[in-house]
């Protein structure tokens, strides 16, 4: 663990955190000790505190962070707050990867068309919406490190992507922080996903309990749709996709299954168009044939991701709680 930088003290015996620290800055203004408090440089056993009436017990270690170094961290507070704003969470970080819980209706990054609304703004995407937080956190980082006497790392600070969700789709997504883990990460991904399953909701109720659906994809480049193909063709893409049923449920008279997904291959729309193959498209996903749209978004979520970190070795395992509006499905 890093030590911090800043004033450091040992309590003598119990107080109250405002009358300890007046005690230790005499001829300092109360306005401004409470400051130091209220901007977040006063760490009571390595964690901030802010309340001015904190009890202190003997031996408590106390440590008042420089000015710069209160300032980066608030920055690094108020980019995640951002984050969040967005409706996005990190759930994994480290100095190489970043993994986000990512909303339905946000596009992971921008298209080759452009991604304008129908406003005619440009679109907000995962992608800016992270990229932004770790431009930010670097910039705070380096502010900290020079407050600290310590060399910056001054090196490029960006995301880059590792793979992708569809707009409609939610949940687990994986970026990198740095252009070699991309592209480690990216070209063992069989080997080092270890696991990745979605659940859907899907129309009608599905008559085989477990099954696999194997077809060669094909995109069209101007409608940007996917085509399914049982037979090999030279521009298709083998694809293989495993499901099993979880639950029956129905909204109205309108019966629905909820399925698990995992994949064998990482194709464009693989779950979706293969769900349509069977006869049972996802609710809400009008482009490849649904007829409802009950929760009014497309009814499937990344759920559960599992992968060895490359760099640390490291097994991450991560899921992402279902959509709240996935309940409305009664089963």
């Amino acid at each position: 663990m890093t030590e911090e930088t800043g004033q450091k003290y040992t309590v003598a015996e119990p107080a109250k955190m405002l009358d300890y620290l007046l005690s230790l800055f005499q001829g300092t203004s109360r306005t401004t000790v409470k400051q130091m408090l209220s901007k977040g440089r006063v760490l009571l056993n390595g964690e901030p505190v802010t309340a001015f009436d904190a009890r202190l017990r003997s031996g408590d270690r106390i440590t008042v962070l420089p000015k710069a170094v209160s300032i980066a961290r608030a920055a690094t507070r108020e980019a995640r707050e951002e984050v969040e704003a967005a409706g996005v969470k990190i759930v994994y970080e480290d100095d190489n990867y970043l993994v986000a819980d990512k909303p339905s209706g946000l596009l992971t990054i921008s298209t080759s068309r452009g991604s304008t609304s129908k406003s005619g703004r440009k679109e907000a995407t995962l992608y800016a919406v992270l990229n932004a937080y770790v431009k930010t956190e670097a910039r705070s980082r380096r502010k900290e490190d020079i407050a600290s006497g310590i060399s910056p790392d001054r090196s490029t600070a960006k995301v880059w992507i590792v793979h992708r969700l569809d707009k409609g789709t939610s949940g687990l997504v994986v970026f990198a922080k740095n252009e070699r883990a991309k592209d480690i990460l990216q070209s063992r991904w069989k080997e080092l996903v270890l696991e990745r399953r979605y659940i859907a909701w899907l129309e009608g109720r599905l008559e085989k309990e477990k099954g696999a659906i194997q077809s060669w994809l094909i995109e069209n480049p101007k409608s940007l749709k996917v085509y399914s193909s049982k037979e090999e063709t030279p521009d298709g893409h083998l694809a293989i996709t495993n499901y099993k049923t979880i639950s029956y449920g129905a909204i109205g008279r309108q019966p629905y299954t909820q399925a698990e997904f995992s994949l064998e291959s990482g194709r464009k729309n693989q779950i979706r168009v293969h769900a349509s193959d069977i006869g049972h498209p996802i609710a809400g996903d009008q482009k490849y044939g649904a007829e409802t749209n009950p929760i009014h978004r497309l009814a499937l979520h990344a759920a559960t991701l599992a992968f060895r970190n490359p760099i640390s070795n490291e097994v991450v395992r991560l899921r992402s709680p279902l959509p709240e509006s996935f309940n409305r499905f009664k089963i």
